[in-house]
């Protein structure tokens, strides 16, 4: 028995004094999965603030797209305006709501005048340098001269509504009834008067004061923009009125009484009122302010639109120099 016990006891101390058993304990899962629960939550967040920064800068380029077609469709009207037409409704300090409007009136075309009247009882004709073709034979416009001062450009109601527009005999504009173009004297071609157009007015009037240049323009009626709430409008085919106004009403603007507005055309004639944007936050802003408009220089009007969604707001200024020499 002695032996065998020996012999056992060699044997086992031939075998490895270490035996390894592969495995994680409990403390090492835990700590693993704790850490492993703390990258992930990084690693979503990461992508999660990844996808709203992309989402964002899309927001963000949409709302800056849509403002600069409006500030640049406003801008390129705003370049084209009548001297001295250009208007805003008046803001008390900062506008709560931001609503306001820019009014001014468009120029269809310029040329230099002849022999318009400037005295007595005026005419109801006279005779300018030939226009460009698009004008020969056209009807409708309104003729001006010299227009340095705004709120005679706008006295159309002048009293008398039901015969609109009735612009005083003594103004720099007068509607137009239609203009001609000048024809050959003795088929000389070369001729002054081949080179002339005839404008003929719908009544005798004197044009208030001669221009240094001679410049003769001819207009359509006012054109509006307006901020709504949070929306941009444009408005056209309302009329001339001395007193401006941003008043929006139902149904059909017609001058009937004292009382304009700037119409909704929401049963009326299509395009009179187009809808140029939305997402408009103007609230405390000013959008439209216009510098001093005089003789002796032009002048600036500052465009500030705020748009704002899906809780990204961009706020957008531009400045559009403008003519106030005419």
């Amino acid at each position: 028995m002695t032996k065998f016990i020996i012999q056992d006891f060699q044997e086992l101390r031939k075998c490895p004094r270490y035996i390894r058993i592969s495995g994680f304990t409990l403390v090492e899962i835990v700590a693993v999965i704790l850490i492993s629960s703390i990258m992930a939550a990084g690693i979503v967040g990461y992508m999660g603030r990844a996808v709203e920064g992309i989402e964002s800068a899309e927001n963000l380029n949409q709302l800056a797209s849509s403002g600069q077609v409006a500030i640049n469709r406003i801008s390129f009207e705003l370049h084209n305006s009548l001297p001295n037409s250009i208007r805003v409704t008046p803001t008390a300090g900062l506008n709560a709501t931001g609503d306001q409007c820019i009014e001014f009136i468009p120029v269809r075309a310029a040329t230099t005048y002849v022999n318009p009247s400037f005295g007595g009882g005026g005419s109801s004709s006279f005779d300018v340098v030939d226009f460009m073709p698009s004008q020969h034979n056209t009807d409708g416009g309104y003729a001006v001269i010299f227009p340095n001062r705004q709120n005679h450009l706008y006295d159309g109601d002048n009293g008398a509504y039901a015969l609109w527009p009735n612009f005083p005999t003594n103004r720099p504009i007068q509607e137009i009834f239609t203009a001609t173009m000048g024809m050959p004297t003795n088929g000389i071609e070369d001729s002054v008067s081949a080179d002339q157009s005839t404008v003929t007015l719908v009544t005798s009037h004197r044009f208030r004061k001669r221009s240094p240049n001679k410049r003769f323009f001819v207009v359509d009626e006012p054109i509006s923009y307006c901020v709504k709430g949070d929306k941009l409008y444009r408005y056209t085919d309302y009329g001339f009125f001395t007193s401006q106004t941003d008043i929006e009403e139902s149904g059909s603007c017609v001058v009937t009484t004292p009382a304009r507005c700037l119409p909704n055309y929401a049963a009326g004639p299509a395009r009179k009122k187009v809808l140029i944007t939305d997402s408009i936050d103007n609230s405390g802003l000013i959008a439209f302010t216009v510098g001093n408009q005089n003789l002796r220089r032009n002048s600036l009007v500052e465009i500030v639109l705020s748009l704002s969604s899906g809780g990204d707001t961009i706020t957008l200024n531009h400045d559009v120099l403008t003519r106030s020499v005419p």
